[in-house]
């Protein structure tokens, strides 16, 4: 009963956000995208391992149109129980109605930290992307390719709730709250310059140790070229993250 009560104000909250959304940007979608991935954590030894997620987007909120997917993967490194350092790559493939498609090859270093307050989990990642781009025509012809950096900040707090099922204690609901900054900056023919932020919210169900699944809802504004080009714009972002061990 505690968990259906939770469902339905949870989903009470999110219709009358959605409504007020709605009623203040009649000309805009509350929930323009959705995302899904799915995450591993591979634990080879006791300080390396393999992070791997991959993802695929849908767009315009009808949530049939193809917008990106992606493969991502690196070599992580446990400094100590709190600190993970990891040096990876990625392959996007982005496709634009009537506007060609354009991949990209992303190198990442990053590090990931993580702490508990009491119940609270809190985490912080910060990643370094450099990013090769090629902008396809629809005919398959090479239309322009650039190189830049992408520098990303993103914390998350975790807020446990409730448990699941009595007589399976490891089972926890919980909610989860962040924000991700996003800066770009690069140069091809010009300087180009983007900023964008996503704050995170929504339900988490962490089934146990190694595996969970989350639901956020994700607002994003993007500002290009110093504020002369801006948007804004609603995910749905649908997670499952799993944990392997063969440390043996």
């Amino acid at each position: 009963m505690v968990f259906f009560d939770f469902i339905r104000r949870f989903l009470c909250v999110v219709v009358v956000f959605f409504l007020t959304e709605s009623h203040s940007q009649s000309d805009a979608s509350v929930l323009d995208e959705v995302w899904c991935q799915y995450y591993n954590t591979s634990k080879i030894s006791e300080k390396w391992g393999l992070d791997t997620d991959v993802g695929y987007r849908l767009k315009e909120a009808r949530f049939v149109d193809l917008s990106q997917y992606f493969l991502r993967s690196g070599l992580s490194y446990q400094l100590k129980s709190s600190v993970k350092v990891v040096l990876g790559a990625a392959y996007f493939k982005a496709h634009f109605k009537g506007l060609g498609k354009t991949s990209e090859f992303r190198i990442h270093q990053q590090i990931n930290t993580k702490y508990k307050f009491r119940n609270i989990r809190f985490s912080n990642r910060i990643r370094v992307e450099e990013k090769y781009v090629n902008i396809l025509k629809s005919e398959g012809n090479l239309a322009e390719n650039s190189f830049n950096f992408r520098f990303r900040y993103r914390f998350l707090l975790d807020f446990p709730l409730f448990e699941l099922f009595k007589r399976n204690t490891s089972t926890l609901v919980s909610v989860v709250s962040g924000n991700e900054i996003l800066l770009s900056a690069g140069k091809n023919k010009f300087v180009d310059f983007s900023a964008q932020n996503r704050f995170l919210f929504g339900p988490a169900v962490e089934v146990n140790d190694n595996n969970k699944f989350f639901v956020l809802f994700n607002f994003t504004t993007v500002s290009k070229d110093l504020l002369d080009i801006s948007d804004e714009f609603g995910v749905l972002w649908i997670g499952y993250k799993q944990r392997f061990d063969f440390s043996g």
